[in-house]
This record gives structure tokens, C-alpha cells and sequence, in this order.
């Protein structure tokens, strides 16, 4: 292909693997079972050895043809980029990301609607005592009142009822750490008093994984009762990011928004998998 050629459109990229992903699927599926078969019926898969050349020319053309395709697309649209890859977020700057997304107040200039549009996916949308506007947002935000105090809740945020967020990525619960965060939501009440919604708490894991310090009565009593939500990254966090793409008017914070998405299917999706995978051979 010659560099006059102008960029490669959407439809024609479409009609390409319309067309090449039929006979790469039979060819996937020949090799697949003749890997299961002795050397003589494995030439028996092929009707005419004579097309094989053929078909492998087609298949390298057609991929070096992709890959000019591709490479044309990303000098406008760069779609291998991703912040993420290039800041490898831990745990921490994972939960600094949220706290900055829900801060009515924070740089990304969309005031509370991140704020709002979470508390939807909780079911506290409709509330007109919510103060979103207003709400503040902290980062290790520690407990008070108790002896374990020395606990720090990774995002909390208060907007006429009290959120708070655990962010567990790659580390395990401590021990009584969600069930002592809990107790101390309770025991800050709601705000302002009176009020009728419950304070509340995000345990967030990329396996949607519940908290070992809770039995299985308390935490059907506290997800029942809305005092608990346990979210994963993908089913669940990744929702409310497209709600904040779809409705954000900021083109910048949309393509970050993009990114964070990309980085949960392609990083913490595969954490999950092999997070069950691990228990499931245990």
C-alpha cells in the first residue's frame, strides 16, 4: 500500500476481518483437532496441500495489511495509548483517581455530577437531602471514637449522608477492617440528624470478593439494608465510568475517563480471572 493512500475509514477495517475472521475460525479449528489426531488422518483435514501457500500468503498479506491500517489509524487516534500503562497505578493512586473524580471541587471542572451519578448506582439519586454540591471529599480519612482510630478509609466523602470507599486491589481486608469501618459510619450517624438514608460503604475488589470480617448474616443484613455495597471493578465501577464518560463535557476528561475503562477491561479484569482461577484450584 503507498503512502498516498488516505487513512483507513471504520467500515473498511470492518469489511477486512469480515471477511479474514471466517477462515481464520476453520483454520483455528483444523489445527485444533488435528493436533489431537495421528500424522496420517492429519493430512486428511487437508482437501488440497496445494492451497496451504496460498491461504498462508493471503493470511500474511491481510496482516500486514492490518497492521498499515492500524498504524495509519493511531497517527490520529493513537489507540495503543493509555496513561495507565505508563503510570502502573497501585493501590494508592487507584483511590486517589476516585477521590479526584468525586470532588465536586476537583480539577476536572464537571462539578458533582461524578457524585451524582454514583450515588444513583446506590440507589441514593432520588434523595433530596443529598448535598452533592457541597459535599467534601477526603483521602485516608481516619476513624474516630474508637481505639482503632490509626485506620484510615481510603476515600470518604460527605454530602448529607456520609460514603465511604475500601479500596482492595491487591491487598487483603485487615483484620475487622470493613466491619469496624462500618460500625464507625453507624456510630457517626446521619447527617444532618434525622435524616433517613444510611451512611454508606463501598468495599471495592476487582472480584467483587466480600469481606472476611463480616459472617454471612452480617452481610446480608448490611447489603440488604444498603449499609454495604461489594463492587468489583468490572461489573460495577466500570458502569458508573461510562455514565461519567457518556455524560462529562470535557473532551480531556472523557479521554481519561477512556483510559481508566480500558485499564480495568485489560488489567484488573485479568486480576479477577486470575483471582478465581486461584481459588477455584484451591
Amino acid at each position: 500500500m503507498s503512502s498516498s493512500h488516505q487513512p483507513a475509514n471504520r467500515s473498511e477495517l470492518e469489511r477486512f476481518f469480515a471477511d479474514i475472521s471466517p477462515r481464520i475460525e476453520v483454520a483455528k479449528t483444523d489445527l485444533a483437532h488435528a493436533s489431537y489426531r495421528p500424522p496420517l488422518e492429519r493430512r486428511e483435514l487437508v482437501q488440497d496441500p496445494r492451497e496451504l501457500p496460498r491461504f498462508f500468503a493471503d493470511v500474511n498479506y491481510r496482516v500486514h495489511l492490518a497492521e498499515t491500517l492500524q498504524r495509519q489509524l493511531d497517527v490520529r487516534l493513537a489507540t495503543g495509548f493509555n496513561v495507565f500503562d505508563l503510570i502502573q497505578p497501585d493501590e494508592n493512586r487507584l483511590s486517589d483517581v476516585l477521590a479526584g473524580l468525586l470532588d465536586p471541587n476537583g480539577n476536572h471542572g464537571q462539578g458533582d455530577l461524578f457524585l451524582r451519578l454514583l450515588f444513583e448506582r446506590l440507589g441514593l439519586g432520588t434523595d433530596a437531602k443529598l448535598r452533592t454540591k457541597d459535599a467534601t471529599v477526603r483521602r485516608e480519612a481516619p476513624m474516630r471514637g474508637t481505639r482503632k482510630d490509626h485506620r484510615r478509609m481510603d476515600v470518604f466523602v460527605k454530602a448529607g449522608v456520609l460514603l465511604a470507599i475500601e479500596n482492595k486491589v491487591d491487598s487483603p481486608e485487615q483484620q475487622d477492617q470493613v466491619s469496624d469501618y462500618l460500625v464507625d459510619l453507624e456510630r457517626r450517624g446521619p447527617c444532618p440528624p434525622g435524616q433517613p438514608i444510611q451512611n454508606t460503604l463501598i468495599y471495592l475488589t476487582p472480584d467483587r470478593r466480600s469481606p472476611e470480617s463480616l459472617n454471612d448474616s452480617e452481610l446480608e443484613k448490611h447489603q440488604k439494608s444498603g449499609r454495604l455495597h461489594c463492587w468489583s471493578y468490572q461489573d460495577d465501577l466500570y458502569p458508573w465510568l461510562e455514565d461519567c464518560r457518556r455524560d462529562c463535557e470535557a473532551q480531556k476528561i472523557r479521554d481519561f475517563l477512556s483510559d481508566f475503562i480500558a485499564y480495568i477491561e485489560s488489567h484488573l479484569k485479568c486480576e479477577s480471572e486470575a483471582n478465581q482461577e486461584k481459588q477455584d484450584n484451591e
